[in-house]
């Protein structure tokens, strides 16, 4: 679900160029600029996020970008100047920064070795499904009006909500992949260490 709405987040504002633009009498050059900003802060803040994973509990590191990302989304939704819309862009790029290696490293210590590559297979798919949902969704809703609020800014709103929502999941639900692996492992050691103590007792 969390690589879902990060594909659609990231798809959210290029569908909507037009009623943007429109809105802060914005050119392709001030589009593109948003683009080129989040994902210059994206790139960035990218090796924050592999210092955090390391430190810091999985599920706890995704909740907080996922977080970033909806407080972004829903503020350039609700912006009444270029540059606002500017700056929670750079806010949006380093929510994603923190998710996406943090999504992989989720992955990679969820899987065995042989059936690794199924599931970043399968996290590409939900995420491009994710990413055509997000844009077709936002297209239909630009042109049209809900309560007063144009479609374009309900879409970003909509989505922040539904972002917080998928924070909030996996913050309590979800279970650090690592910390399973090191219960586990606690078990097999001490069931050894008992067969070991059984077969060294001398009988009486």
């Amino acid at each position: 679900m969390a690589a879902i709405m990060e594909r659609a987040d990231e798809n959210l504002l290029p569908a909507v160029y037009k009623e943007v633009s429109e809105t802060f009498k914005a050119g392709p050059s001030d589009l593109g600029y948003l683009t080129f900003i989040r994902n210059f802060v994206q790139g960035i803040a990218s090796p924050v996020a592999g210092i955090l994973v390391i430190n810091y509990d999985c599920p706890t590191v995704l909740a907080i970008g996922i977080l970033c990302w909806s407080l972004s989304t829903g503020a350039v939704g609700a912006s009444k100047y270029f540059m606002q819309v500017g700056f929670w862009r750079d806010v949006n790029g380093f929510g994603l920064a923190i998710v996406i290696p943090a999504l992989q490293s989720f992955i990679a210590y969820s899987y065995k070795d042989e059936v690794r590559g199924t599931g970043f297979g399968f996290l590409s798919l939900v995420g491009t499904v994710g990413g055509i949902g997000g844009e077709a969704i936002a297209t239909v809703m630009a042109g049209c009006e809900f309560w007063g609020i144009p479609g374009w800014r309900f879409a970003f709103v909509l989505m922040a909500i539904l972002s917080t929502f998928i924070a909030f999941l996996v913050f309590t639900f979800v279970v650090d992949p690592r910390r399973r692996v090191s219960i586990e492992h606690d078990i097999a050691k001490n069931s050894t260490d008992r067969e070991d103590l059984i077969e060294k007792r001398i009988p009486i």
